[in-house]
């Protein structure tokens, strides 16, 4: 790939040329095997290189938070006493069919784990739900319980060629992402979005790899001075979260339609602080209406937040947001 450097793997005896100058494999198992035993990608490179990797960023910051995962589809690793410890499992996960057919549809959908499809909208999203559960099986059972965020998913823009970009219809992205994002939601899982690129267009996507998956782009942006101006799907990706729970969050629902959160928590006896819940004035610009089981809150649409105060002769607690109709 460099000048006057040969093909690295034919430096390495993988394959050469036969006396017709034809290309011929030398070794066709070195990907597969090493002296003779099948290789474990996961257990043989990847987790030894994560070690590795977590001993020099320590060596810099040692408090250092390490995020790492496995293969897709493949069996996980094992994480055990002797591999790093203050670890997270941060798996990546995508809605498959929108992802690889640039294509939505509202019934139909594909399972990971089985390569089957999925059909009917309630099925998707107990599909969808059980994927990403898996992921916090495997966390418990492979990596002895360490925390589970969903290191990357989002949605591509470009679907059926790009489009939205022509007709500025983009209700199949919206779709697309919030039945991504209640996966989320139905898991109780953190989760990064991919992606944001500042400088992303129509024509060149996030200009890499040919993706086009940012939740922004320039050529979206009519207003500069509008923190919002530029942005793709924000009806889906702009929701209500907790961002301070005082105590274990039980149940969590964002309805784009209604406008409507549902977030139910038991809280830590431990714990006198207030639950902190980001409102966005994206989805409520006339204000909201709040409906909770017991204590008190304050409201701030500034800072966008409402902090509760729960009851603490209670054990679980519910507070329901809504949109103001009057």
């Amino acid at each position: 790939w460099l000048p006057d450097h040969g093909c690295v793997w034919r430096r390495n005896g993988v394959w050469d040329l036969d006396s017709n100058g034809q290309p011929r494999i030398l070794r066709p198992r070195h990907f597969a095997e090493v002296h003779g035993r099948r290789i474990d990608f996961s257990n043989d490179y990847y987790r030894p290189f994560a070690n590795r990797y977590a001993k020099a960023i320590r060596s810099v910051s040692p408090g250092a938070i390490i995020f790492v995962e496995t293969e897709p589809r493949r069996k996980s690793m094992k994480w055990g006493a002797q591999d790093a410890p203050n670890i997270v499992f941060a798996p990546h996960w995508y809605d498959g069919f929108v992802l690889y057919m640039k294509r939505f549809r509202t019934s139909l959908a594909a399972d990971f784990r089985t390569g089957k499809v999925v059909f009917g909208s309630k099925r998707i999203r107990q599909s969808f739900a059980d994927q990403v559960e898996g992921f916090k099986k495997i966390a418990e059972e492979s990596f002895g319980g360490v925390p589970t965020l969903i290191g990357e998913f989002g949605i591509p823009f470009d679907l059926k060629g790009g489009r939205a970009y022509r007709s500025g219809d983009y209700r199949d992205q919206i779709r697309a992402m919030d039945r991504s994002m209640r996966a989320m939601e139905d898991n109780l899982l953190c989760c990064t979005l991919w992606n944001y690129t500042a400088d992303n267009t129509n024509a060149r996507g996030d200009k890499w790899n040919g993706e086009d998956l940012s939740i922004f782009s320039r050529d979206q942006q009519t207003d500069p001075a509008d923190i919002h101006s530029g942005g793709r799907a924000l009806e889906a990706v702009v929701r209500p979260y907790p961002r301070a729970v005082a105590g274990e969050p039980l149940r969590m629902a964002f309805d784009i339609k209604k406008k409507a959160f549902f977030f139910e928590f038991r809280h830590d006896p431990g714990i006198e602080a207030p639950t902190e819940i980001f409102v966005p004035n994206y989805q409520y610009p006339d204000g909201y209406t709040v409906e909770v089981s017991d204590g008190s809150y304050e409201t701030n649409l500034v800072s966008q937040t409402f902090v509760y105060h729960h009851d603490l002769s209670r054990g679980t607690h519910t507070i329901h947001i809504t949109e103001r109709t009057e």
